[in-house]
């Protein structure tokens, strides 16, 4: 499953374009890359397979770095 993107636009504007573990500067248009400047991710907090949502609440905007270290 995946987030709608009105979840995702969401979630990165209430985390301010930061990081939510290490709180780096992120760049919108750079989601879903691997590296780049600000490259991140929209994460489950909990996942789909323990039975999370794709909602705002289990949405979680991490940098590439800190969404690696999730997977």
């Amino acid at each position: 499953m995946a987030f709608s993107d009105a979840v995702v636009k969401e979630a990165f504007r209430k985390a301010n374009g930061k990081c939510e573990s290490c709180r780096k500067v992120l760049v919108f248009e750079n989601r879903g890359r691997v590296s780049g400047r600000g490259a991140w991710e929209a994460h489950h907090r909990t996942r789909v397979a323990s039975g999370g949502a794709d909602t705002l609440s289990n949405c979680k905007i991490l940098c590439w770095d800190c969404h690696r270290k999730t997977i």
